[in-house]
């Protein structure tokens, strides 16, 4: 007797592992000139942009080797209509498995049969039970397994997991409100089921591509076929995405591609995508940068030792790092300009000073951002590093980039601004006097 659950196998399918063992493959790891690798929604087409699999899981390997996603990529190789979907900024409150819009408000964009009709009950119908597809960790039967999964589970009626499909096909009640929720959104799990379950079996992918662009029609009684023919004007609407995402296939390097699929990516960090969002490295900046503030310390350094210093340098500090969080006009000849996120608020038990003092503690590290000289004029733009996450900084992207601009335009405005008089006196400077990083004859610590 077969089960008909919706298959969970917990950390396996989760993301943590595709298998236990991996398969050898015939390495190829070179890119033939004018390919590129195949971008990962096609190389894993079960996963969805935010699940976890990207990151703990067995397409992590991939998103980390994936090469970096050029302009020309980018034209090449559209992402899928469902990985532009943003629930944040959907007018629906409540989303159910599946729920990944294509478009505002979950509207087809086929609604009319014209021209040359063919029914696709030959190749596909919504209860067909042969290969089973996935999203993420959920795995399907059907179409309808997919739907009626989305649909209960959206309402709390049912587990999307442990909920057999005999039970989904049985029913539970639903109140009139919901009945019309749900309404709005049928039609864009029954396209999202469609895409996952045609995007998984090449087979049944290149028969719906064989239609051309003649109308579908789905023979049944229910809302899926007949006048309303949900699933056939669905099947029309992914028709058209697929052959939008596969147009430029013949440009990909697939051999390479399964190459990355299982190549070591901590062997060469530099190899990575520095600008992609689902790497833990981008995450660690992103979460950095997002807490971190500007300070200014400011001094007056020979020539000979602000020389030694070089953009991508690794800093170590190990003496406590005072600054201001007071940035005006400079009266020395250096700024150290420091973006830290754990610097200690020590301004409250100043007793007879104003200096907005924060401190770093001891064997801090940074990292050199930046060398920017204007005028008579320098400032060093340091990152303090959090502790253990050091080699997540060893390659710079955007959000540094972005930070990095933004110092130099408040650099340059510094320069004609008034100095702030609390941190331009002797006793400041003075404490502020030594370089970072180095002992006062320039040997770095």
């Amino acid at each position: 007797m077969g089960v008909d659950f919706i298959k969970d196998n917990d950390i396996f399918d989760n993301g943590l592992a595709e298998q236990l063992i991996v398969p050898k493959v015939i390495e190829k790891p070179f890119l033939d000139d004018g390919k590129f690798a195949a971008p990962r929604w096609l190389v894993y087409p079960e996963l969805d942009p935010y699940t976890i699999g990207w990151r703990m899981g067995y397409g992590e390997d991939y998103a980390m080797n994936e090469p970096w996603h050029t302009a020309e990529f980018n034209k090449l190789f559209p992402k899928p209509q469902n990985w532009s979907f943003d629930s944040r900024k959907s007018d629906f409150k409540r989303m159910p498995l599946l729920g990944y819009l294509w478009r505002d408000y979950g509207e087809a964009k086929y609604s009319q049969i014209s021209g040359d009709v063919i029914e696709i009950n030959d190749f596909i119908t919504f209860e067909q039970r042969d290969l089973e597809f996935r999203n993420n960790h959920f795995h399907f039967k059907s179409i309808e397994h997919a739907v009626l999964a989305s649909k209960y589970s959206l309402f709390d009626k049912a587990d999307p997991i442990y909920t057999s499909l005999n039970a989904l096909k049985r029913g539970f009640e639903l109140t009139c409100d919901e009945i019309d929720y749900w309404n709005n959104l049928k039609y864009t799990v029954l396209l999202n089921a469609c895409y996952y379950k045609f995007m998984q079996d090449d087979s049944l992918k290149q028969k719906l591509l064989d239609t051309g662009n003649k109308s579908l029609v789905y023979i049944s009684d229910d809302e899926w076929g007949g006048k309303d023919n949900l699933l056939g004007f669905a099947l029309m609407e992914l028709r058209d995405e697929i052959q939008r995402l596969y147009e430029n296939e013949n440009l990909i390097d697939w051999e390479y591609t399964e190459y990355l699929k299982h190549k070591n990516p901590y062997e060469n960090p530099q190899e990575r995508n520095p600008n992609d969002r689902q790497s833990p490295e981008y995450m660690v900046v992103s979460s950095t940068l997002s807490q971190s503030k500007f300070f200014a310390r400011d001094c007056n350094l020979s020539d000979e030792l602000a020389d030694k210093y070089e953009i991508g340098q690794i800093l170590t500090e190990k003496a406590f790092v005072d600054a201001t969080d007071k940035i005006g006009g400079m009266a020395t000849t250096h700024r150290y300009l420091i973006l830290s996120n754990s610097m200690a608020d020590l301004s409250q038990f100043e007793k007879d000073t104003d200096w907005g003092i924060h401190t770093a503690k001891a064997n801090s590290k940074f990292k050199v951002l930046d060398i920017c000289k204007m005028n008579d004029k320098t400032q060093i733009l340091l990152l303090q590093l959090p502790d253990g996450f050091e080699d997540a900084f060893s390659i710079s992207n955007e959000l540094i980039a972005q930070r990095i601009e933004y110092s130099r335009k408040l650099f340059k405005n510094c320069l004609s601004k008034k100095i702030v008089k609390e941190v331009s006196g002797d006793d400041w400077l003075e404490r502020v006097s030594f370089p970072l990083g180095m002992d006062d004859e320039g040997n770095f610590f």
